[in-house]
């Protein structure tokens, strides 16, 4: 069964939801420009908040709202690309943070800002492959026509608790980062 369906469109999408943030990581990694290091990786990052504020908030309410039929065709359209770019963003906003801190030098292991982040990013990384990535593959996966409501339901349910919780860890994190930067 092919987690794409018939749609070149949607393979498209969703492999560009990997190529555009993979492709400009690597360029900024590779340049060695700090601000465009930085750049990109604020960036990712505001895009992948700006995904779980979208899920986690938004979408949960405008998902239960309308029909089982409308339910399944947007899931299907929506998650491939989702299966995607979160496991990306959720790589390569880190790698990219990591780069950062050993250019401007504030990579220390022995500091606790550091250990905070490590442990939050590793949390934040489990998370969503555990709740949004798990539950999109099994609802994208999924042969059309047969998913039961209320079991699609429940795993939207836990997709948009993933984000809710990825956004929370996401605010932990940007808090640990502006402290870093303000009194380094």
């Amino acid at each position: 069964m092919s987690l794409f369906g018939s749609s070149n469109g949607l393979r498209n999408a969703s492999m560009t939801a990997v190529a555009i943030p993979l492709i400009s990581v690597m360029a900024a990694v590779g340049y060695g420009n700090l601000l465009f290091l930085d750049y990109v990786h604020v960036l990712l990052g505001a895009v992948w908040i700006g995904v779980d504020v979208f899920f986690g908030i938004i979408f949960r309410f405008v998902f239960r709202g309308v029909s089982s039929s409308t339910r399944e065709a947007v899931a299907r359209r929506m998650l491939p690309a989702t299966l995607f770019f979160l496991p990306a963003a959720s790589i390569l906003t880190p790698l990219a943070g990591y780069a950062l801190a050993l250019q401007e030098g504030v990579w220390d292991t022995g500091s606790g800002v550091i250990l905070a982040m490590i442990g939050i990013g590793s949390a934040l990384v489990i998370s969503g492959f555990l709740t949004i990535f798990l539950q999109s593959l099994r609802i994208a996966l999924s042969p059309t026509g047969t998913t039961d409501d209320q079991k699609l339901l429940r795993r939207f349910s836990i997709i948009c608790n993933g984000a809710l919780l990825q956004l929370a860890l996401q605010v932990c994190i940007v808090s640990l980062m502006a402290e870093l930067v303000v009194y380094g």
